[in-house]
């Protein structure tokens, strides 16, 4: 099995992981080792290619441009997520301790008898 016949079948199965998310854990964890797989075999991809090979290659960039977008919109939910979680900390504290955060800048002090 040539190199490129191996990283379509490993693009094939990024694509799949990215579209079908149920434990977002699991499937990162997934996602990093399919992309690890495929860089490698990236690196081994030499010419010359036959044309089935040439079609694979084609059909490969236009996934690659659909995991793309699928990774730039799960790193955009995790950061949202993120942020949420700290917004929700920072309240939380906020209510527990509603005096914590005051500031006693700009006080008077009157020295006169």
């Amino acid at each position: 099995m040539s190199s490129v016949v191996r990283c379509h079948t490993i693009t094939k199965q990024l694509k799949e992981a990215l579209e079908h998310i149920e434990n977002r854990e699991f499937t990162i964890e997934t996602i990093e080792s399919l992309l690890d797989k495929r860089q490698s075999l990236i690196t081994a991809i030499r010419p010359p290619f036959t044309e089935e090979e040439q079609v694979l290659g084609k059909q490969m960039i236009t996934w690659s441009q659909e995991i793309d977008k699928e990774l730039s919109q799960l790193q955009s939910s995790i950061k949202r997520d993120m942020n949420g979680l700290s917004r929700k900390r920072t309240s939380v504290q906020k209510y527990a301790n509603p005096y914590e955060s005051l500031q006693y800048d700009g006080m008077f002090y009157d020295k006169k008898k």
